[in-house]
Parts: structure tokens; sequence; C-alpha cells
């Protein structure tokens, strides 16, 4: 998971937030690039401005700040999210976790750039179709693929995800080989 650093100090440019490793040690997360940029300008003496804190969470996470494998999984199950996670981190995925729809699409149009999205359909707040009909009515989005994994094996609801713009669709229980051969296609 990763977080957004609200700074007491002014922190170089480059500096994108932290993430929490599985035993619980936190580390920062640099865009390499623009710190690299900002030391040279340094040495120049012809340094960028800081960010502060008082505009640090009006900044959206560089484009570049996930790698081209980084996924987003959308769930208000913490246990399918975490199942998920350990299963694409082990297929060499970088990994994001949003709560519900609500939260996916504020991190989405707030600046997280992913590869692909995963998304459950029944959520607080947003649900999996709202997702699909807010991301693809965002021209930002358009192309973004989103694949459905859901509880809902239907017709029916396979049929609508597929009309509001699913890339893929996927019936809990999963076969994970499938599912990550799906991602690899869809996430190119």
């Amino acid at each position: 998971a990763v977080r957004q650093v609200e700074p007491t100090m002014p922190l170089p440019p480059g500096y994108t937030g932290c993430t929490i490793l599985g035993d619980g040690q936190v580390v920062p997360l640099a865009d390499v690039s623009q710190l690299l940029s900002w030391i040279d300008s340094e040495e120049r003496g012809t340094s960028p401005k800081l960010t502060t804190p008082s505009d640090a969470g009006a900044i959206a996470p560089p484009a570049d700040s996930f790698s081209d494998n980084a996924i987003l999984i959308v769930d208000d199950s913490v246990n399918v999210r975490r199942f998920l996670a350990m299963t694409l981190e082990k297929a060499g995925y970088r990994v994001e976790q949003a709560k519900d729809g609500q939260d996916a699409v504020e991190k989405l149009t707030g600046g997280l750039r992913v590869k692909a999205v995963i998304c459950d359909i029944e959520m607080p707040r947003l649900d999996g179709f709202g997702v699909l009909a807010k991301l693809r009515a965002n021209p930002d989005f358009k192309t973004l693929p989103i694949a459905m994994l859901t509880s809902r094996s239907g017709d029916k609801h396979r049929q609508l995800a597929s009309s509001l713009g699913a890339t893929a669709y996927f019936s809990k229980p999963y076969n994970e080989q499938e599912l990550l051969r799906t991602l690899k296609e869809i996430a190119h």
C-alpha cells in the first residue's frame, strides 16, 4: 500500500510517498529521474521549488510514479484484496489497493497510474458498474483495461459489465492461471 506523506518540512522533488512492507518497515518512494534532476540543479545552484506541507496534498503523484506493471485491486473484502495481491506480486506485478469503487476512482483521478484494474461488482459507496461507467466517461481512462472479478456469474451481470466497457470478466472462485494469462494479454 502506498501512502502520501504529510511532511513537516519541505521535501525534495521526486519524493512521492512511502510504502509499508509486510514486515512493517516503512520505505520511502522516489522518482529517481526527478531526484537526480534536483540534485543536478542543486549543484548548479538552480534549485527548483521544494514541496511544502501546505501544497503536498494538492500535488498528484507523477504519471510514472508506478512501474508499467502496476495493477489496482478494487474490492471491499480485505481478504480478497490480500490474497489477490499476493498472487499478483508473486507474478511480478506491483499492486495498489482500493477498498471500494469510490476509493478507486479517487485514486485514479488523483494521479495514480496503473496498467490495469481488477474490480469487484458488489461494493459500498460505488459498485463495480459505477466504476466502469465513471472511468469510461473520462477520456483519460477510456482504454484502461478493467477486469471484473465477482461472485456474480450470471449472463445478466456479464453482459452489463461488457456493455459498460469491461475488458474481461471472472467469477469467484477464479482460476489463478487463467486470470494471470488474461491480465498479461490485456495489460501489455
